[in-house]
């Protein structure tokens, strides 16, 4: 009998974590593509979805630090890399409340 609660309480618990799972990973839809990664000399970010259209694209360095930030992006931002240190980096694109809209990274190898 003990062992049937255990196996039972086994099996709900499994049930239970993968439908959380599924619920978080659905939440969170990847709406932004970036070739090549790792870059060198260029890096393109497209962001897929025509609405809303992002208010900012910002990039930090590794240590949270702001290298580059531009308004109205667009879909298709291409981006030279020659002030860029080699090391990786972190890419927000904002709506116009401040909401982080989708975030990814990159790595720039020289």
């Amino acid at each position: 009998m003990k062992y049937l609660f255990t196996i039972l309480f086994c099996l709900f618990s499994f049930v239970g974590f993968t439908q959380v799972k599924r619920v978080m990973l659905s939440d969170h839809v990847k709406r932004t593509s970036i070739y090549p990664n790792p870059a060198r000399s260029f890096v393109r970010i497209q962001y897929k979805q025509a609405t809303p259209l992002p208010a900012t694209l910002t990039i930090y360095n590794f240590l949270g630090k702001k290298q580059l930030e531009i308004n109205q992006p667009g879909n298709n931002v291409y981006i030279d890399l020659a002030e860029f240190n080699r090391g990786v980096y972190i890419f927000q694109f904002r709506d116009r409340n401040g909401k982080v809209i989708d975030s990814g990274k990159f790595h720039v190898e020289k």
